[in-house]
């Protein structure tokens, strides 16, 4: 029997329009979409004064990561339940090839882990070990809608510019994306060596070790690349306005590449290194925080369309233990921090602030991250025929980040006490309300696995 939903007098967003209007779900997808429709339905939901947008896609998350001790961040059945809460209906995981690993290997081995997600997922795989046989291990991950993979420059798994380039090239062929971690990995390693060695190995020496230039250089090198290839390629989580302006630039003179950034690189700075004791351990992520002086051309490329995607780059790590592991050597603290509940809800109270439209929110955490990563339509909008992925979002109310009551599992926010405008009322996956009056309602392993399309 056919399962019908209304939506009334709601403000319907997409990344094109907003209107005011109603919207019928049947068996999970959007039906039709008007004004004063006079349909029954099974469920009648009043929108009234509130936006209507479609679900948040998260397209840079890291579940379960395994730290040095042997424990791991915290995972699907937590921290799918807070994207949830915090607006996000489809989440897009960077699962890394583990040393002896094959790729698919990795792949089968995360389908298993996120078999608890509340909401939909897909997956990016980290290329580790570029060998002879990656490529046939390509052909049959695209066969299962695995077309995007993360190449670093930077850390312990990084590629020379050889295996870069080959790698963009078979990419290329198969329709992929290449997602690319920017940095310089060997000036970092040298002025990490140089700070050790003089016993500077407290954390507010994390981001003294990867200065801004060794981004952009990295950024330069990663558009050559790609234009070289004419592998589709994100220039992932940018935290310099220098770098973002490369990436404008090279977009300018037609090369395929698009810009993420993140919350934290919008909202906090350096400042967070120079923190007393051991506290600036909770803001060690790469590219590490930067000058406030990135602020400002940052915003101007939320704005103006030169960011393409705003993303989480969660990382579920709790202070009081994952985030101890680096006291003696700011190099083993855990990079990242968490934030996958709190994206949604940050870049619209603080786009808000600075003249943000309603549609180029949906346009960064939504429609953007769905037509990059092969889900557009059936995700990232509003339309009949598409996944009924919803938020029902109050622009009147108010609430405040804490710890305290956020889902996530960690045991700290880095944005601790800043109030926002605005928040998640009600939520619906596929048409079934998983979140309501801004609560969990729904059980774990609703989520499904989601097959994407290549170029």
């Amino acid at each position: 029997m056919m399962k019908r939903t209304l939506l009334r007098n709601g403000i319907i967003v997409t990344a094109s329009d907003q209107f005011l209007g109603d919207l019928l779900i049947e068996d999970g997808k959007i039906a039709a979409i008007g004004k004063e429709l006079k349909l029954e339905a099974d469920k009648v939901i009043d929108a009234a004064g509130k936006y209507i947008f479609p679900g948040g896609i998260d397209a840079h998350i890291h579940m379960d990561v395994l730290c040095s001790d042997g424990s791991v961040s915290a995972g699907y059945d937590t921290d799918s339940v807070a994207a949830a809460v915090g607006g996000t209906t489809t989440i897009l995981d960077y699962v890394i090839q583990e040393k002896g690993n094959s790729l698919l290997e990795t792949a089968n081995l995360w389908k298993d882990h996120a078999k608890q997600s509340a909401i939909d997922y897909g997956f990016h795989l980290i290329i580790t070990q570029p060998n002879d046989t990656s490529p046939q291990e390509l052909d049959t991950l695209v066969e299962q809608g695995i077309t995007s993979f993360k190449l670093f420059m930077a850390n312990q798994i990084a590629m020379s510019d050889k295996e870069l380039f080959n790698m963009m090239k078979e990419l290329k062929k198969r329709g992929c994306t290449a997602a690319i971690h920017a940095e310089n990995k060997d000036i970092i390693a040298t002025l990490q060596a140089e700070y050790v060695a003089q016993g500077k190995t407290s954390p507010a020496y994390h981001g003294k070790t990867r200065p801004e230039l060794t981004e952009v250089e990295a950024i330069n090198r990663a558009i050559t690349l790609a234009e070289l290839t004419g592998c589709p390629t994100l220039i992932a989580h940018i935290s310099t306005a220098k770098g973002l302006q490369l990436v404008q630039e090279a977009k300018a003179r037609g090369v395929q590449v698009y810009a993420e950034s993140c919350p934290h690189y919008l909202l906090l700075s350096d400042e967070n290194y120079n923190l007393e004791g051991y506290e600036s351990a909770k803001f060690v992520l790469s590219p590490p925080l930067r000058s406030s002086e990135n602020f400002n051309g940052l915003w101007q490329g939320m704005l103006n369309g030169a960011v393409d995607i705003i993303s989480s780059d969660h990382n579920g790590f709790s202070y009081s233990t994952h985030k101890q592991l680096g006291q003696d050597d700011f190099r083993k603290i855990p990079n990242g921090a968490p934030s996958i509940e709190h994206r949604f809800g940050l870049i619209y109270s603080y786009g808000l602030e600075k003249g943000m439209d309603p549609c180029r929110f949906v346009e960064l955490v939504s429609t953007n991250p769905a037509k990059i990563f092969g889900l557009y339509p059936q995700k990232g909008t509003i339309s009949p025929g598409s996944d009924a992925d919803l938020v029902i979002f109050d622009p009147e109310a108010e609430h405040v980040i804490s710890a305290e009551t956020q889902y996530q599992k960690s045991d700290y926010t880095p944005y601790e006490q800043r109030r926002l405008q605005g928040k998640v009322d009600t939520v619906l996956l596929r048409g079934e309300c998983i979140v309501k009056e801004g609560k969990y309602v729904s059980g774990l392993d609703y989520g499904q696995y989601l097959k994407r399309s290549t170029r």
